[in-house]
């Protein structure tokens, strides 16, 4: 019965670990998905044309409820995909990383000056890990994490919120490290769309890209871990 507790643990964290990436396994499954289905097209082309005619205040909206989705705990790379679908790649990709950037920098300030009894209660035993990963190099080890497509978004900025890492290096190696995939999934939104289905290959092609520099980042922090212990 002891033995079976540790593993049962082990397959939970296994688990929660990878539901961002199975999350975007479901993405990538439903923008290829999209270009098959009889008028997938005419309403992606609706659906910007409704946006645009909102203008600036449509697009605002979109950023405040993309902000505040992602701040509760909305996988990142579900407005990503909206964005791009909605308003293009590019474009997409801008709205979609300022309201990324924002929920992280509500999340990082809630939980290091308002909610930290909340935060310790619910959140206590990876406050160490996190602290022990971040506090040697807490730039390179924040963008090691943030292109991992793994891992928990918001309990990262929550733990980071009561870690004693610096506010700076940690929001600006998130900024940097949402870069690819937010790009990747507005890519993915716009791929959705019959006439830009290439744009799933060059997106899946990135995403493999920004999962293999988080394996590497993280091979030599653990090499560098090793080596004063050595």
């Amino acid at each position: 019965m002891s033995q079976m507790l540790p593993r049962a643990a082990t397959a939970t964290a296994t688990t929660k670990a990878l539901k961002p990436a199975l999350m975007a396994g479901a993405l990538i499954a439903i923008a290829a998905a999209l270009p098959l289905m009889h008028g997938g097209g005419a309403a992606q082309s609706e659906l910007g044309s409704a946006l645009a005619q909102g203008g600036l205040k449509g697009q605002t909206m979109f950023l405040l409820l993309a902000t505040f989705l992602t701040a509760i705990g909305l996988p990142r790379q579900i407005p990503a995909f909206a964005a791009g679908y909605a308003f293009g790649p590019w474009y997409g990709t801008i709205i979609a990383l300022v309201a990324q950037v924002l929920a992280c920098s509500l999340d990082f300030i809630w939980a290091r000056a308002i909610g930290q009894d909340f935060v310790r209660r619910r959140f206590g035993k990876m406050l160490g890990k996190v602290d022990n990963t971040l506090a040697g190099q807490p730039f390179t080890a924040t963008l090691m994490l943030r292109l991992m497509p793994v891992g928990s978004n918001i309990l990262l900025n929550l733990a980071a919120g009561l870690s004693s890492v610096r506010a700076i290096p940690f929001l600006a190696a998130s900024a940097i490290g949402f870069i690819p995939q937010t790009l990747v999934f507005a890519l993915f939104g716009q791929g959705s769309a019959p006439s830009h289905a290439h744009m799933l290959l060059l997106g899946g092609a990135m995403f493999a890209a920004s999962a293999l520099l988080g394996v590497v980042l993280l091979r030599r922090a653990q090499q560098g871990r090793a080596r004063p212990a050595a």
